[in-house]
């Protein structure tokens, strides 16, 4: 996920103070997860404190699920022929991930690693010309159905090279952990942003409902529509930032790849909008939603409840945008 919402209520605020006042509002910042995060809140903890605490969410989720550390549990899992037992988060991830697959149709399947990786965007990837054959060479481990939890709570892989990456859920759930955090602090007024996923809570420093808005994906330094995100969560996917080009043969290869064909994502959606009750859905439904085609996808959305999209696609350099039922009502 990139950085496709802008917080319109930017607050620029001391981190450190000596004394808590409860009705300030403080905004702590750092690097997690490959990416940026902030968060605004109202509290009577030490912003210090709050700031140490959220540190050691992404520590937990960094050593359960990043592939980029050789022995988090997921690199155990992706490197081992045998089960690997994993923790609490990664059950939660994984359980969640298992039900959106089922739901989207396959189009969400942390699986697709073995092929992001193909196309070099992935930890483990080599820069390297695609073609049918090598495609077909890795999607014999493409497939949410390859890998089960089993009753001692282990990862089992019908296949030693099924390759899991939770990239495209992993920011969203590390969002919902912080909300959680915050709420048992006893803070009602926060706003959450981990790498443009965010969530919301309560009201501003001024008193209103927080406001953010959508990135426009023709015109980059501007946005598209201003949203009030009242209680909920909001995650954007994109196809124009993140992608490779074939050095030999120039082709443009998005950071979204089909699980279904193996194939990078090739059509007229710019980006993909998802409000959802909690940050782990709106995350995952988010990147499913950028390969779908968008009648089924406002077809399922319409479905589910407490889950809005906006889906902005292109013809001739034109915005066509398509929404589910509920979202102009939900962002008002």
């Amino acid at each position: 996920m990139n950085f496709l919402v802008k917080i319109i209520s930017f607050l620029s605020l001391s981190l450190i103070g000596c004394n808590v006042d409860s009705s300030v509002y403080n905004r702590i910042q750092g690097d997690a997860l490959g990416t940026t995060y902030q968060v605004v809140v109202k509290s009577e903890s030490y912003p210090s404190v709050i700031k140490q605490s959220i540190d050691s969410i992404f520590e937990v989720v960094n050593n359960s699920m990043s592939t980029y550390r050789p022995n988090s549990i997921i690199s155990r899992v992706n490197q081992s022929q045998n089960p690997v037992k994993v923790d609490s988060h990664f059950i939660k991830v994984f359980k969640k991930s298992q039900e959106i697959w089922k739901r989207s149709n396959g189009y969400f399947d942390p699986t697709a690693g073995s092929i992001v990786n193909l196309y070099g965007m992935g930890p483990n990837s080599k820069i390297q010309s695609i073609n049918n054959n090598k495609i077909d060479s890795v999607m014999q481990y493409v497939g949410f159905d390859k890998v089960y939890l089993d009753q001692q709570n282990k990862i089992v892989k019908t296949k030693k090279d099924v390759y899991i990456d939770f990239n495209a859920i992993a920011k969203g759930y590390s969002v919902d952990l912080i909300k959680d955090l915050l709420i048992k602090l006893k803070s009602e007024n926060f706003l959450i942003e981990v790498g443009g996923e965010l969530i919301t809570m309560g009201k501003n420093e001024n008193n209103k409902k927080w406001k953010v808005a959508i990135q426009n994906p023709i015109e980059l330094d501007s946005y598209y529509s201003e949203i009030i995100l009242d209680g909920m969560s909001l995650a954007t996917s994109g196809n124009y930032r993140k992608y490779r080009i074939d050095s030999e043969t120039g082709v443009r290869y998005a950071h979204i790849v089909n699980p279904i064909n193996g194939e990078s994502m090739s059509n007229n959606i710019l980006s993909a909008s998802v409000i959802a009750s909690s940050c782990i859905e709106a995350d995952a439904w988010a990147t499913a939603l950028m390969l779908m085609d968008p009648k089924e996808a406002i077809e399922i959305i319409n479905f589910i409840s407490d889950t809005e999209v906006l889906i902005l696609t292109a013809i001739n350099d034109q915005i066509i945008p398509i929404k589910s039922d509920g979202w102009d009502s939900i962002t008002r």
